[in-house]
């Protein structure tokens, strides 16, 4: 089945995929497919946001055609192919009147208008909804919006990766010292196993020091053990 006129259809999926509109690119081809079922000149599929039409190359190519074959450009909804109304009027203008969408009956400058700006309204709504719950927020818990001193300063990235390196050097401090506790444990001698108190002594003389950077203690270096034998 071929359409009664050339059509190029335009489908586009927020970075967001589905994204506020909840629609996604199964579901434009969906609707498109129930309104306009034969074959197009051409589909464009482009995974941007909606915010400037100049940055979407898809949506210029598909233009370009329609232009050329003086095609009708269709989408499935119209936020798909541009948020913004004066956006939306440009490209009506540039594809002189061709351009059709399936949320919008019968679509023509008056109508695509009215819906635009019914559109720039939700999302003004939307915008002073959030900006006024946050707003609560803040009056009921406080500033819990400041940010802490090391992130106002731009220290906390710093402050991170010394954190980590100091976490990983204790890490490797404790498996060293466990592994003495390890030897000196199973080590045979004349005298015997070796009291928990003399490990700790050994690891004291050895520079080991525990994750608080105090002195073993009898025991600190049986839990060492335990734990390396339990791993």
């Amino acid at each position: 089945m071929t359409q009664s006129k050339p059509i190029v259809v335009y489908y586009r999926v927020s970075t967001k995929k589905q994204g506020e509109s909840g629609l996604g690119l199964e579901a434009q081809r969906t609707y498109v497919r129930h309104f306009y079922p034969g074959e197009p000149l051409a589909e464009f599929t482009e995974h941007v946001s909606g915010k400037e039409v100049a940055n979407r190359p898809r949506l210029q190519q598909a233009m370009a055609l329609c232009r050329k074959h003086k095609a009708t450009l269709v989408v499935a909804k119209i936020d798909r192919l541009s948020r913004n109304t004066e956006q939306a009027l440009r490209i009506y203008a540039e594809l002189e009147g061709r351009l059709e969408s399936c949320d919008i009956p019968n679509l023509d400058k008056f109508t695509l208008t009215l819906f635009m700006a019914i559109a720039d309204r939700e999302r003004e709504l939307i915008s002073l909804r959030t900006k006024a719950a946050l707003d609560e927020k803040l009056r009921q818990r406080g500033e819990w919006r400041t940010a802490s001193e090391p992130f106002r300063e731009g220290k906390a990235s710093q402050l991170g990766v010394t954190a980590n390196r100091d976490k990983a050097q204790a890490n490797e401090n404790n498996r060293r010292a466990a592994a003495l506790v390890k030897s000196l444990r199973e080590s045979t001698r004349e005298s015997g196993t070796p009291t928990w108190r003399e490990i700790a002594q050994e690891l004291n003389k050895g520079g080991f020091r525990t994750s608080r950077g105090g002195s073993f203690q009898a025991i600190q270096a049986q839990r060492l053990y335990y734990r390396d034998v339990a791993e």
